[in-house]
């Protein structure tokens, strides 16, 4: 190497900190956030469709035939 080209490295900006011009560096980190994004979503989303199953799976009465038997005692009662 000779002497201008480490005057040259020297000088040189580092890539976050050139003007307003798109980087590729920039470019390929903003794709994989958004893709982690995208992920976080499915992930969190599968998560609470269980829970919202389990929630309702509680709600229920275990036996299938007794909701049907609570309405029909509802609607005689109306």
């Amino acid at each position: 190497m000779n002497e201008s080209d480490t005057n040259m490295s020297a000088r040189r900006k580092l890539w976050f900190l050139d003007d307003t011009q798109p980087s590729l560096h920039m470019w390929v980190f903003a794709q994989l956030c958004l893709g982690g994004f995208y992920a976080a979503i499915v992930f969190f989303g599968v998560i609470a469709f269980i829970f919202l199953l389990r929630a309702v799976s509680t709600l229920l009465p275990e036996d299938p035939y007794a909701a049907i038997d609570l309405l029909d005692q509802v609607v005689r009662l109306a």
